[in-house]
């Protein structure tokens, strides 16, 4: 959304800013799967993203981590600031224009455990131990521990402490607590249960399509819009040529105004000269249709159009 909306637009800064702290969220975690991934696959179920109904409310787990022995809670931070503990219990972060308090994560995990706890029991599953940490993923992120809190400093880490901690715990927890076939189903449940956030979309902020910039914005200098001609996307601003540029702006369509586009839409969002020139772009990507004639609209698949 942010780039489909002007800079003079009155909710520019508030939505940049979301997608900012959205994007910096999705690097943490996209960072910690790489160390993961040298677990032991026959030991561990890894759940990413999880966010469970209960009482309460929802409540979201960055990762879960599932064994016969053990599970672990990872609650992901991707700060770039200095961030301290203090006595109080607070968490902030320091730059060089302001201290900035923010929700302190060790609390988080820790009602994250109180609460999957709960659900456990709930759903009658066996009590096993469970353990949380809290991972910043930016390795420059300097970590302080004012007053030499022992749970902090157990709980805390950077990334790559993330594997010696984790073989602690197996060093640790070599009993049985729940059966593989248990393990599997609880697996199950966690799916079964597991409901995604809402995507609010435009209605969060305020937007309609009439303020969405049209046109496909130039993969390498940013232009909008760039020139269909002759075949191919022309940048005149940096000289691109692309004949797949127009791929981010379908998927724009998609997750802004909707997955299905006939002729007409695609034309004007695109901000192309003729329906033919339109027809052949979107026939070209292979997109599924439903209905004939000036009836007819493409399905707009976004993992065949990251292809």
């Amino acid at each position: 959304m942010d780039r489909r909306i002007a800079n003079t637009h009155p909710q520019k800064l508030f939505i940049s800013r979301t997608a900012t702290n959205q994007f910096s969220g999705y690097k943490g975690e996209k960072s910690l799967i790489y160390h993961l991934n040298f677990l032991p696959e026959d030991d561990f179920l890894i759940f990413h993203y999880l966010r469970i109904p209960d009482n309460k409310g929802c409540f979201q787990l960055d990762f879960l981590l599932l064994s016969i022995h053990f599970f672990l809670i990872i609650e992901v931070k991707n700060i770039y600031d200095n961030v301290s503990f203090d006595e109080m219990g607070q968490a902030y972060r320091e730059s060089a224009e302001k201290v900035e308090v923010f929700g302190n994560p060790v609390d988080q995990v820790n009602l994250q455990h109180r609460r999957l706890l709960s659900w456990l029991r709930k759903m009658n599953f066996p009590a096993v131990p469970i353990k949380k940490i809290v991972v910043f993923s930016r390795d420059n992120t300097y970590l302080r521990n004012l007053t030499n809190n022992k749970m902090i400093s157990d709980i805390v880490m950077h990334r790559h402490k993330i594997l010696p901690k984790i073989d602690v715990f197996i060093k640790k927890y070599q009993s049985e607590y729940i059966s593989d076939d248990q393990l599997l189903e609880l697996s199950y449940c966690l799916l079964e249960e597991h409901s995604p956030e809402k995507y609010e979309g435009m209605e969060k902020f305020g937007i309609t399509t009439d303020d969405l910039i049209r046109g496909v914005i130039c993969p390498e200098c940013g232009k909008v819009p760039i020139d269909w001609k002759s075949g191919k996307w022309l940048c005149v601003s940096c000289g691109l040529k692309s004949k797949t540029a127009h791929r981010r702006a379908l998927i724009d369509h998609s997750l802004l105004i909707g997955k299905y586009i006939n002729n007409r839409e695609a034309r004007c969002f695109l901000k192309l000269k003729s329906n033919s020139i339109t027809r052949k772009i979107l026939q070209c990507e292979e997109l599924d249709k439903i209905g004939v004639g000036s009836g007819m609209r493409y399905r707009l698949d976004i993992e065949k159009l990251l292809d």
